[in-house]
């Protein structure tokens, strides 16, 4: 493979990986109405200053150990607890994000099996050329052997040793 295109795929997998951590996040986002009211920041500030001026005065009263931030805990846990939140503007923005999100995150992985499905079509494609000129290499190899062992009947035939079969004399008196 050639080295630009597999830093092409790498930086492709990365954008897949990407767009399914930002699936999965939105999922749970999606699954969690109170993380989706920690969200809502400006309720949340609204809620807070007079939430602060309490927590003044009753700290003041309560000289116990960390009686401001046991309060603080208490009283923002009932805030999301208690009541149910209103997050449907919220839901609805994050689904409509989320469909679009793992609209992609399809799309990106439809595309990542089709580049291996070419990949793997062009490794076929391959493996056939090179076993069409190993072929040829063994066709060529059997010839040139049959070549070879025909010319080394004629070199025995053609060199110049004295072989008492073409000796004229036993020939002559055969007859």
């Amino acid at each position: 493979m050639n080295v630009l295109t597999i830093y092409h795929f790498a930086k492709f997998s990365l954008f897949h990986l990407f767009t399914s951590q930002v699936r999965d996040e939105l999922e749970h986002l999606l699954d969690d109405d109170n993380d989706m009211a920690e969200m809502y920041l400006t309720e949340k500030l609204a809620e807070q200053t007079p939430l602060k001026e309490e927590l003044y005065d009753e700290a003041h009263e309560d000289d116990d150990e960390g009686g401001v931030e046991e309060y603080k805990s208490r009283h923002s846990s009932e805030f999301f607890t208690g009541v149910k939140p209103n997050v449907e503007e919220l839901e609805m923005l994050l689904e409509a994000y989320f469909a679009q999100i793992d609209g992609i995150s399809q799309k990106l992985y439809h595309m990542s099996e089709y580049v291996n499905d070419t990949e793997d079509f062009i490794n076929i494609m391959l493996d056939e050329k090179q076993n069409q000129l190993l072929q040829m290499g063994v066709m060529l190899s059997t010839a040139n052997m049959i070549l070879n062992a025909g010319i080394v009947v004629v070199g025995l035939f053609g060199m110049n040793i004295g072989i008492s079969l073409f000796d004229d004399k036993q020939t002559l008196d055969l007859e």
